[in-house]
């Protein structure tokens, strides 16, 4: 069982996360812009072998954090003061005989779980004896069991969802697109079931499914609602933190008033609450794996398609190795539409704008990772702006090759932006977060509302426009699902792409694009009967044009995706014709591909035609303007590809190039998803800081 008791004392509810810039909780340094530039350079033409094996030593095969764990006993690594235990997570080689757990057990460990999303388990041993389990050859990564923490309406109309539905209030019921059919798994703090926002036809709650994976309860963690019925012993969970409902309301809330502030993006889904974060929003690495586990097993009986994760963890690795990147791709290859939160780390609590603080599992290429987006309240998107708070990339995840040589990630993140700031959703009854600030509740509210904000509460209003998504076309995979997320986007005035990905949130402009699309995509890739460059739009279907009128104004499309983890890509034939990109079993990052985690190579992955938009960045580079890059495209500057792509080296960052004195670069993760409350006004674990003024 997980000592909760134990990690609560080591990292207190109320600590002010935003305020730490040490070498333990994220190594963030200050450079200048010559040495930003140089670092980045050279670290993405070392990557042309993407990532190098690692050593054979035994202490290569530890994790950042567990490295430092051995020399320093401040390090953010899971240990038992009086026992001298830490809690890992050991990666094995898929071949690991029987007698492992015996062999670990000789070294004073036990094994705790054994995981099906990835070949690993979850072992607590003596620290003394960490490199004496990594020498076992069946071993090849140990990592840390990090921290994990939380991360018709105005919603509707500014992300142009309200258009594609109206109210049947007779019936009870939306015409045209509400979700209706697609499940969302929930992966937080639990979801209240019972709270009016998740009722369905009949009165019965869209919680169709919840499982507890954090209670200290046996019984609780074995429950699991089958009937999704809206009694108080049958909801399985009551989110006693408040961070589940509300995330869940904005992903697919149905507000029983009809009034316009509350509605959630999806409000036909069901929703599957698997809880693995407790009563004051903490959980393990571990916890959230298996609630993935969880996911994956039960994804056929429930439905599940989308699977949100408005949560963060402290991590360095790369995303190759970090086991809940690789957890999330094993659900991303099975179909599950994985959205995650980019994080809260956009700046320090000195005003310095923080590039490279994506948090795990949002720096794994698979994932749809989602920064906040400032709507201002109002529902015209020409005012909209890039929250000060939301993660910037690149990815600054590495691996340590055997010279001790650092190799970054440098993923382009995020994938897209969406509003995030004072969100309004279902408040769960007596939860810690309105206990704690009650100025989160919305006054005058019944059944009661709450205000949040940050990029766990906009990751929620992209999964429930995947699942607009999907029930327009049921036969789209997940990497399609993101290409399509991201070149109808809008461009977001004066940001670059490592602040808001390829733009902000178009549900209406992708749920078009998505209904031109072959309905059965999805079937023929696992039949193998889809090459790269057949066609894929339906028989007599044509490519929607750009705009999107959304709110009454005009919202033109960035037009380009992101591949390859550095590509930029442009064109219609990106949708025109099949991109080998769009097999959710492929995972294509650098020069690095693998199908099913096995690496392969040769092929083009990518269709001649494409418009390979990566030389409009030019000196630019990833801080190039979307608008800008989105206007080079409009005006023919790419380069249409004669040929299919395969590797190449993709976007990377000039030498010589010149940023604004002061900008922070973050080494590997930075921090955990925190939430945000307002603009300036941090809620780390639980408690605001009320002495620092919102905006508006």
């Amino acid at each position: 069982m997980r000592d909760n008791k134990l990690v609560l004392s080591r990292i207190s509810p109320c600590t002010k996360f935003s305020k730490q810039a040490s070498r333990k909780n994220g190594m963030a340094y200050l450079i200048t812009a010559s040495i930003l530039a140089a670092l980045l350079s050279v670290s993405a033409q070392r990557s042309a072998g993407y990532v190098r094996s690692e050593g054979s030593e035994p202490v290569d095969k530890l994790s950042a954090a567990l490295r430092w764990a051995l020399t320093d006993d401040t390090s953010e690594v899971w240990e038992n003061s009086s026992t001298g235990m830490v809690r890992v997570i050991l990666q094995t080689n898929g071949s690991a005989p029987q007698s492992l757990p015996t062999a670990i057990g000789l070294q004073g460990g036990h094994v705790i779980h054994q995981f099906s999303s990835i070949n690993g388990l979850l072992v607590e041993l003596p620290k003394s004896h960490l490199l004496s389990v990594a020498s076992l050859p069946e071993v090849v990564r140990i990592s840390a069991d990090h921290l994990v923490r939380q991360g018709g309406s105005h919603l509707e109309v500014t992300t142009g969802a309200y258009a594609l539905r109206s109210y049947q209030p007779l019936l009870g019921t939306f015409s045209g697109l509400d979700g209706s059919g697609v499940g969302i798994a929930v992966l937080d703090s639990g979801i209240m079931a019972a709270h009016p926002d998740f009722r369905g036809l009949l009165g019965f709650s869209r919680v169709t499914g919840a499982i507890d994976i954090v209670s200290s309860n046996p019984f609780l963690r074995q429950f699991e609602n089958t009937l999704g019925l809206p009694l108080p012993l049958l909801t399985g969970n009551v989110d006693g933190y408040g961070h589940g409902s509300h995330v869940a309301g904005v992903a697919a809330g149905r507000d029983p008033t009809r009034s316009p502030g509350f509605e959630g993006v999806a409000p036909g889904s069901s929703l599957i609450d698997v809880r693995v974060l407790d009563a004051y929003g903490l959980g393990q690495v571990s916890d959230v794996l298996a609630g993935i586990d969880w996911v994956i097993q039960n994804r056929v009986l429930r439905n599940i398609r989308v699977m949100n994760l408005s949560l963060g963890a402290s991590s360095a690795e790369s995303w190759v190795t970090d086991p809940l990147c690789r957890a999330v791709r094993t659900a991303v290859a099975c179909g599950v539409t994985a959205v995650a939160a980019a994080g809260n780390y956009g700046k320090t609590s000195d005003g310095l704008e923080r590039y490279g603080s994506i948090s795990s599992p949002g720096n794994d290429p698979t994932v749809i990772t989602v920064g906040a987006a400032n709507t201002h309240q109002t529902n015209s998107r020409d005012d909209d702006s890039i929250t000060h708070f939301s993660s910037r990339g690149p990815t600054r995840g590495y691996s340590i090759d055997g010279e001790g040589s650092k190799h970054f990630d440098n993923l382009l993140k995020p994938d897209v932006v969406a509003p995030g700031n004072r969100l309004v959703s279902a408040e769960s009854a007596n939860n810690f977060l309105v206990s704690t600030c009650p100025q989160l509740h919305e006054t005058g509210t019944n059944p009661p509302f709450m205000q949040l904000s940050g990029a766990s509460v906009a990751a929620p209003a992209v999964a429930g426009a995947v699942a607009l998504m999907l029930q327009r076309n049921p036969g789209l995979t997940p990497p399609l699902i993101k290409a399509v997320l991201q070149y109808t986007a809008q461009q977001v005035e004066g940001a670059n792409i490592v602040q808001q990905g390829a733009g902000l949130l178009n549900v209406e402009g992708a749920t078009r694009l998505a209904g031109v699309l072959r309905g059965d995509i999805s079937s023929r890739i696992a039949q193998g009967t889809l090459a790269a460059g057949d066609p894929i739009l339906r028989a007599g279907a044509v490519m929607p044009e750009s705009p999107s009128v959304i709110g009454g104004r005009t919202c033109a499309w960035g037009g380009y995706i992101f591949a390859g983890g550095n590509h930029i890509l442009a064109g219609v034939d990106l949708f025109k014709r099949y991109q080998a990109v769009y097999d959710p079993r492929l995972v294509w990052a650098g020069s690095r591909i693998t199908l099913n985690e096995s690496p392969i190579s040769g092929g083009a992955l990518i269709s001649s035609g494409v418009i390979d938009a990566g030389p409009i960045a030019g000196f630019a580079s990833v801080f190039i303007r979307g608008s800008a890059l989105s206007a080079g495209i409009t005006l023919g500057q790419g380069m249409t590809l004669a040929e299919g792509m395969t590797l190449a080296e993709g976007v990377v960052l000039s030498d010589g190039m010149t940023l604004a004195e002061g900008v922070l670069l973050s080494e590997g993760m930075t921090l955990a998803e925190g939430m945000t409350l307002a603009e300036g006004m941090t809620l780390a674990e639980g408690l605001a800081d009320p002495a620092t003024p919102g905006e508006p």
